[in-house]
């Protein structure tokens, strides 16, 4: 069957902001914050870069040489190329998991995406003005505990994003990320700003940039790996479906640093903008995801000028949300605008409903449906509900898991001729280096981290 052909990005900056765009999300500005907190700070941070600099940098570049190859959607692509290949099976079986776990990431995702609309409103009309941390936390408590309002806005969150991916490459995905993407890099910087003025800076710096390599455990480990991947969105079909979108005169090895830089720098920025108050208020680094919905609002409510900069901050994390919610809705109606051309509308609610339907049952899973806990006979997962369960795979599983298969596809299965044709940097020491790392360090580091999580 003939597959229909994608829509091209107009140049290679649009390019590099989807990109961004997809990897900074509440990966970046909602978890990493939470995540340092939990795993005590600069050390973390410092374990944290080096998995981009390892194992996410050679793994973008993975993806977006495979997506611009043969320029359809994962579960096509992979097909494709591995027609012919030993285990053909399992290399579409990845194809489909590139297309079928953003739909797993996204059905969560929407439902923090909804928070974030949900208290932008909130901050914005006062109703989080002269409340103490007692009443704040019964009003997000209200709001999880409230089927209704939970289901409210994430319905609002999935049809900003339908609407968006609806629209194409150039009418929706473009626009959407050529107005975003400058407005949330000017609030983040407004905010961090903000933090310097206001916050306790030297204590902030101290636990961001000071690694106690004591702090760190062998789950550390497996948290930065995962939260690597979950930041740059890789495993997760966004990357690589962009990049059959991607011409062939933009060089893959640039936008994949220039997307790993970006995206770490945004996380950082993002603690740069958060630690800073926290400390200031003797606030608890390691509160865990209340940290932002929780705490934030008291403390942005007793500061001058609190209640704008704390409506622009939720405002941020909303953009940061969008930007990510749309490349991950992107995968499945790629692909099943292939299947079908020219329908992308009716696609794109057909993918979008699906997802919103298990966004339901991860939205319920934090109120009526609290006690249902599906993997409960395990230890690990014995207090996890459905959105848990989501967010926990998602990052420290298959997105990781997805990652090192196609390490080890690129690596040992795609021809070299075809690689070097991708990648554009003829056989040199840069191309030995990146295939070094694709073949061998990728798959063993991941391999072990997925071993040491496996009999702990």
């Amino acid at each position: 069957m003939a597959i229909a052909k994608h829509e091209k990005w107009s140049s290679g900056a649009t390019f590099l902001l989807a990109a961004i765009g997809s990897a900074v999300g509440l990966g970046n500005i909602w978890r990493f914050p939470y995540v340092v907190g939990e795993n005590g700070g600069g050390a973390f941070v410092l374990l944290y870069i080096g998995m981009v600099i390892l194992f996410g940098i050679p793994v973008v570049m993975t993806e977006l040489l495979i997506g611009r190859r043969y320029q359809m959607s994962p579960v096509n692509s992979l097909a494709t190329i591995g027609a012919d290949k030993p285990a053909k099976r399992l290399w579409k079986a990845l194809g489909w998991s590139y297309v079928l776990v953003p739909i797993g990431i996204l059905s969560f995702y929407g439902v923090v995406a909804g928070w974030t609309l949900n208290y932008v409103v909130k901050m914005g009309s006062g109703s989080l003005s002269g409340v103490d941390s007692a009443e704040v936390e019964a009003i997000f408590g209200g709001v999880l505990s409230d089927p209704v309002t939970m289901i409210f806005w994430q319905t609002v969150a999935m049809l900003i994003t339908m609407g968006i991916v609806a629209r194409g490459v150039k009418g929706g995905l473009e626009k959407a990320v050529e107005i975003l993407m400058p407005a949330l890099f000017i609030i983040l910087i407004a905010l961090v700003a903000y933090a310097l003025y206001a916050g306790n800076v030297e204590r902030a710096m101290e636990f961001l940039f000071q690694p106690d390599f004591s702090k760190l455990t062998a789950r550390s480990v497996l948290e930065a790996a995962g939260q690597a991947f979950f930041s740059l969105s890789l495993g997760s079909g966004a990357i690589m479906t962009y990049g059959a979108y991607l011409t062939k005169d933009i060089s893959i090895p640039k936008m994949s640093c220039g997307v790993a830089f970006a995206d770490t720098l945004v996380a950082l920025l993002a603690g740069l903008a958060i630690f800073p108050i926290v400390f200031a208020n003797g606030l608890d680094p390691e509160a865990g995801p209340g940290l932002v919905f929780v705490t934030l609002p008291i403390v942005f409510d007793s500061m001058p000028f609190g209640q704008f900069f704390g409506m622009l901050f939720f405002l941020l994390i909303t953009f940061a949300a969008v930007t990510s919610t749309i490349s991950l809705l992107e995968p499945m109606v790629s692909y099943l605008e292939e299947r079908v051309p020219h329908m992308r509308l009716k696609m794109t609610l057909l993918a979008g409903a699906g997802t919103w339907a298990v966004g339901i049952l991860a939205a319920l899973s934090l109120n009526v449906m609290s006690d249902f806990k599906p993997l409960g006979m395990f230890r690990t997962f014995e207090n996890m509900g459905i959105f848990d369960l989501l967010d926990y795979f998602s990052a420290n599983v298959f997105m990781m898991l997805n990652g090192l298969l196609i390490a080890i596809f690129a690596g040992w299965v795609m021809k070299r001729t075809a690689l070097l044709e991708e990648l554009g940097l003829a056989d040199s020491w840069l191309f030995k280096f990146w295939r070094l790392l694709i073949k061998v360090v990728v798959p063993i580091g991941l391999g072990y981290i997925f071993w040491d999580f496996i009999t702990a």
